[in-house]
């Protein structure tokens, strides 16, 4: 019988355990305190939290407000003593009750999730979309590629990012850097050849990240 009691004991204690941990965490500004409770601004929404003599306060001057009311004779001191209406606070609680377990003092409020995923987005927002351009190439130079389409022609800004691609050009390359040169995209775009350029375009420039041969000039 008793390790029949023992066991029930032990099955019971585990069962507690997880009920115990279902606890949140959330951070925001104090807007009202009561002795019985706390309500805190959080992401703009007001949340109420039940507090009581099993909450935990840490906040500055909390440890010197225990002691005293401890020599008073008393348990400890009010949560209106320590927290006041518009400091920022983290919650810990129960969320099947509301009850707080925790009410500790931080130093801000961090931004909303909202406001921090905000600059990332404007900046995926604002990236030049890419764009495709076909025609016969009218001038080239270090800098720069000219390509006669069908409304006119089109100058696209190159530099050492800019990729050039089309039939034998690896071998071309190659043999330009044995030879102790730096292949230009001069070296492998010529007038008269037609080109598929892949660009983006910021204002009045567009700028190629991609040049196909797709034809040599015959």
């Amino acid at each position: 019988m008793k390790r029949l009691i023992a066991m029930i004991g032990c099955a019971v204690l585990v069962a507690a355990v997880p009920a115990l941990a279902q606890t949140k965490t959330v951070k925001g500004s104090v807007t009202n305190v009561g002795t019985s409770s706390i309500t805190v601004k959080v992401d703009g929404k007001d949340m109420t939290f039940n507090v009581d003599a099993k909450t935990t306060v840490v906040a500055k001057g909390a440890s010197t407000k225990t002691r005293e009311a401890q020599a008073a004779g008393k348990a400890g001191p009010g949560i209106t003593e320590v927290v006041k209406t518009g400091e920022p606070v983290e919650v810990v609680y129960h969320e099947q009750d509301m009850h707080a377990a925790t009410v500790r003092a931080i130093s801000a409020v961090p931004a909303p999730a909202a406001e921090k995923s905000a600059a990332p987005h404007g900046e995926a927002a604002a990236k030049p979309k890419a764009m495709t351009a076909t025609g016969v190439v009218s001038a080239v130079t270090g800098s720069s590629l000219t390509v006669k389409e069908k409304t006119g022609d089109a100058t696209f800004s190159v530099d050492n990012k800019t990729v050039v691609s089309g039939t034998g050009l690896g071998t071309a390359g190659r043999k330009l850097m044995e030879a102790g040169g730096k292949p230009t995209l001069a070296d492998f775009v010529k007038d008269g050849d037609t080109v598929t350029v892949t660009y983006q375009e910021s204002g009045e420039t567009k700028t190629a990240s991609t040049v196909r041969i797709v034809r040599k000039k015959m």
